[in-house]
C-alpha cells in the first residue's frame, strides 16, 4: 500500500542499477520457497544458466515477482504447481508466472492491472485481496520500460510475463 501511495503521488523511485535479472529471481524465488511449501505448493522453475544484465531496480523487480507468485497461490484452485520461466527474447528478458488454476473470465483480462480491480469470479469474492498488486507489477514494468502480458483461460489457470529490455 505504501509503495502505491508513492506512486499515485508521484514520488516513487526507483534505484536502477546493472544487475543479473536471473539472480534477482532465483534469490526471490529462494526466498519465498519455504513460504510456497508451507501452502502446498511448489515451484518448478527454468531459468537461464548465465547471467542476463539489464537496468533494473532489484528490489522492485523482486516485488513484482512476489505479486504474481501471491496471486498464482491464491487462484489456483486444487492446482498446487507453480511455474516460473525466464527467457530472453528479442531484446527483453521475459518472467513468466504460470498456474494451473481458476483462471480470469475474457471480459475481466483488459482491466485487471487497473488500480482496485478484481475480476468478478467466486474466488475472487473469497479471496481477501486490495486489487492493487497487479497494479503495481503494471507500474514497476513499465518504469523499466517493458510491458506486462497476461493470457488466462477460465477453469485452466493463467499466465502472466513481464518483459524488461535488456542492456543495449
Amino acid at each position: 500500500m505504501l509503495d502505491f501511495s508513492r506512486i499515485d503521488a508521484g514520488v516513487k523511485q526507483y534505484t536502477v542499477r546493472e544487475a543479473d535479472v536471473v539472480d534477482v529471481i532465483r534469490n526471490t524465488l529462494d526466498t519465498y520457497r519455504l513460504q510456497v511449501r508451507d501452502l502446498g505448493f511448489s515451484i518448478d522453475s527454468q531459468l537461464p544458466s548465465h547471467p542476463v544484465i539489464a537496468r533494473i531496480d532489484p528490489d522492485a523487480v523482486s516485488e513484482a515477482l512476489l505479486n504474481l507468485l501471491d496471486n498464482a497461490t491464491k487462484y489456483s484452485g486444487n492446482s498446487r504447481r507453480i511455474g516460473v520461466s525466464v527467457v530472453t527474447r528479442d531484446s527483453s528478458i521475459v518472467v513468466s508466472v504460470e498456474d494451473h488454476g481458476v483462471g480470469i473470465p475474457q471480459e475481466d483480462l483488459p482491466h485487471i492491472f487497473g488500480k482496485f480491480y478484481r475480476a468478478r469470479t467466486q474466488q475472487t469474492r473469497e479471496t481477501p485481496g486490495s486489487g492493487l498488486g497487479l497494479a503495481l507489477v503494471k507500474h514497476i514494468v513499465e518504469a523499466h520500460g517493458g510491458r506486462v502480458e497476461v493470457e488466462s483461460e477460465l477453469g485452466r489457470g493463467s499466465r502472466f510475463s513481464f518483459g524488461i529490455p535488456l542492456q543495449g
